[in-house]
């Protein structure tokens, strides 16, 4: 143990969970929470772009585009507070997933529109992400990261992190008593 090189003991201690697994876990439940915020915002435009990917019949493009921004809405919430960790960054995961699939589909294709992931404008901003192997690569990043959070044994400034020093601490002390 004491050989470890300065690159292990590093790897071992975001596996463990430390304070970069907490700015990945945060950074990425905040961007899953805005998104799913902003997609529920207009609804009949995200249904539109989910046809557009052509994965879906049509008739169920509609359902899709009202499941999918609440679940990002409620993982992304669940990420940032630090509750049900380990499900929340699987289902993420999952969900990141699928949206690599459908992008890398449209790619293959030769399909390029804007893939509606962020929703930039209705911050004023007039940037459109358009479906493309750079969208490929950023999915990938955001696998990554939820693969990290996942994997991580412990989640530091979580709530479960608070709970369960709460209930060790009344543990210990029930056991003097």
């Amino acid at each position: 143990m004491g050989n470890e090189s300065g690159i292990r003991k590093a790897i071992n201690s975001t596996l463990y969970g430390n304070r970069f697994t907490v700015l990945v876990r945060v950074a990425l439940g905040a961007m899953l929470a805005f998104t799913g915020a902003a997609k529920m915002t207009d609804p009949v435009s995200f249904g539109q772009i989910v046809a557009r990917y052509g994965i879906l019949p049509s008739e169920l493009a509609p359902y899709a585009a009202s499941f999918i921004p609440p679940l990002e809405l409620i993982l992304g919430l669940a990420l940032v507070i630090g509750i049900r960790v380990r499900a929340a960054a699987a289902l993420a995961l999952l969900l990141m997933g699928i949206f690599t699939a459908a992008v890398s589909i449209n790619v293959f294709r030769g399909q390029s529109f804007d893939c509606g992931c962020f929703q930039l404008h209705l911050l004023g901003v007039g940037l459109a992400e358009k479906v493309g192997p750079w969208l490929i690569l950023r999915n990938c990043l955001f696998l990554a990261g939820y693969a990290l959070v996942f994997r991580a044994d412990r989640h530091l400034l979580s709530l479960e992190n608070f709970i369960e020093k709460v209930r060790l601490n009344n543990l210990e002390k029930t056991k003097y008593e």
